[in-house]
């Protein structure tokens, strides 16, 4: 028996033995922190929750991989604005 602990919020996909053409080329687990996924639940008020992945290729256990790692989608922060204490309205020029 493995004394693998998953890490929250990420996976693992490994080659899949395809018997078939309608196989997939891979497969694997994914493990979510439940306070990651009420997070996402409660910022959004759509059916479609979306989160970002990413992936690494990886040797685990002598067997090649893609470790993969889920998160938030990054949003790009918006520009803050100069605010300035001086009314430019009072400026001369």
């Amino acid at each position: 028996m493995s004394n693998y602990v998953p890490r929250p919020n990420t996976g693992t996909l490994w080659p899949n033995r395809k018997v078939s053409q309608n196989h997939p080329d891979v497969r694997g687990d994914v493990f979510l922190d439940r306070a990651f996924l009420e997070g996402l639940l409660r910022k959004t008020g759509d059916d479609l929750v979306k989160i970002q992945v990413a992936g690494w290729n990886k040797v685990l256990a002598g067997k090649e991989c893609l470790s993969l790692q889920v998160s938030e989608p990054y949003v790009k922060p918006e520009e803050t604005k100069h605010s300035s204490s001086v009314d430019e309205s009072d400026v001369p020029f």
